[in-house]
């Protein structure tokens, strides 16, 4: 095995063996030309390193190093300019150094703004609806928030409403604060007093209980003990679809899509045409965030690690959020690779402990 694939694979992850592949020179050169390229978009040159930084060497020295930096994979040199730019390998090695060490303390601008979105208490759908465009205006990108799945939470009312003689609206209330709604058909007359006398008894058997457990066995036994044999089938129905929502039914926002097209990397039409669908199609990002955090409270994703072509030249950010204590959903960015990585994720630290207070009061 060489040195580049030391690096660019199976030990990449490891800093220890970066730490004796690249000197303290070459790490301050890389962080150097991330955080420069982070901050104007444009490739960077060994005199602009000495010029700024001060290292204290020549810019043939600095030259050389660049060198080094590309042939193992953290830079990269466009057709077009003679300078370099990070690749995804030269972003995590700066996110994995800096980020955990650096993270940018807010002003108190950007903390009054975010404590004064969350001042009046609002309806749960509006709270993740502020909060996504929250995140797009304070990060100059995509704010994303992943709002908690129904069936982890617990049941605190339902409501029926006749519509008419064939439609009912059905609404479900959790103790989070989360509402699911449906209109239901039946076949036959349902009276009001019939409705309340269900809501009752639903009420009565699950306040508090997790959804997950509800299942047909448990209604049905509910379902024969109050109303002795099934004589009204839509009344059957009418229990066993109240709890009919699927366990990958995922409730997402999204921020103002216009921050990206401000983004140097997405001025070409055709690439954000193709990036614009993707994230159109919701699972997409619900699947990005739910892998990002697989065991963990925060991620940042990077480029090639998305594992999709048309989200090459993005990163995505993502930090839980809890309710009571319980992590329950996520909020993220979705930006260039070239964004602020360490102002990004501490506007999404301070919002998501924001929100989960905010939730669980």
């Amino acid at each position: 095995m060489n040195l580049q694939d030391c690096v660019g694979g199976f030990f990449y992850d490891n800093l220890k063996v970066i730490d004796m592949v690249i000197n303290d020179r070459m790490k301050a050169i890389l962080n150097a030309v991330v955080y420069r390229y982070i901050t104007t978009a444009e490739p960077i040159g060994s005199e602009m390193i000495v010029q700024n930084y001060g290292l204290e060497v020549s810019s043939a020295t600095i030259r050389h190093d660049m060198q080094v930096l590309e042939k193992l994979g953290f830079l990269k040199k466009p057709h077009t300019s003679a300078g370099r730019v990070p690749t995804d390998k030269g972003y995590r090695f700066y996110v994995d150094r800096l980020i955990s060490k650096n993270m940018t303390n807010l002003s108190k601008a950007e903390k009054k703004e975010i404590i004064g979105q969350y001042e009046i208490r609002k309806e749960f759908n509006e709270i993740m609806r502020i909060t996504s465009k929250l995140i797009s205006r304070l990060t100059n990108n995509l704010g994303v928030v992943l709002a908690p799945n129904m069936i982890n939470d617990t049941l605190k009312d339902i409501h029926f409403i006749l519509l008419d003689q064939q439609r009912i609206l059905v609404t479900l209330i959790t103790n989070s604060g989360l509402f699911f709604q449906k209109i239901m058909k039946v076949s036959c007359d349902i009276s009001e007093e019939n409705l309340e006398a269900i809501a009752r008894i639903i009420k009565k058997e699950f306040y508090g209980k997790s959804l997950e457990i509800v299942n047909d066995e448990m209604l049905e036994k509910i379902y024969q003990h109050y109303f002795k044999y099934r004589t009204l089938d839509s009344i059957w129905k009418l229990i066993e679809n109240c709890f009919d929502f699927k366990d990958d039914e995922e409730n997402i926002f999204l921020g103002n899509r216009c921050y990206i097209l401000r983004q140097p990397e997405f001025k070409e039409i055709e690439k954000l045409n193709y990036l614009f669908d993707f994230i159109e199609e919701e699972k997409n990002l619900v699947q990005i965030i739910k892998k990002s955090l697989l065991n963990k409270q925060f991620d940042i994703v990077i480029g090639s690690e998305l594992e999709q072509k048309v989200m090459q030249d993005c990163s995505v950010i993502t930090r839980q959020y809890s309710i009571k204590g319980k992590p329950m959903g996520a909020i993220s960015v979705l930006g260039p690779t070239r964004m602020n990585y360490t102002k990004a994720a501490s506007i999404l630290n301070f919002i998501a402990n924001r929100l989960s207070e905010i939730l669980s009061e």
